[in-house]
């Protein structure tokens, strides 16, 4: 009847974080905003895949990017969050 002390065992996150929401592109082109899951990494993307900005999302779920030049041309970007396990949206 004589029992062991537990043993632990954390499971690993493979779970993507949902794909940001509610992302807009400032009037000026500039700034990237939108919501994601907290402590995640927002990363913006033009159409060749190239990375041009990205920002960590706020405890209160929200990001802000600032690229580094404005996107007023039409141009495709692409936005995606990878949370702390490296799982991307």
């Amino acid at each position: 009847g004589n029992t062991s002390a537990a043993a632990t065992i954390t499971a690993p996150d493979t779970t993507a974080p949902a794909e940001p929401s509610g992302v807009q592109l400032s009037d000026d082109g500039k700034t990237i905003s939108g919501k994601g899951e907290a402590g995640s990494t927002v990363a913006i993307k033009d159409a060749d895949g190239n990375t041009l900005a990205s920002a960590t999302v706020g405890s209160d779920g929200t990001f802000s990017v600032t690229l580094p030049a404005a996107q007023a041309n039409g141009q495709t970007l692409t936005v995606t969050a990878t949370d702390a396990a490296g799982n991307t949206s």
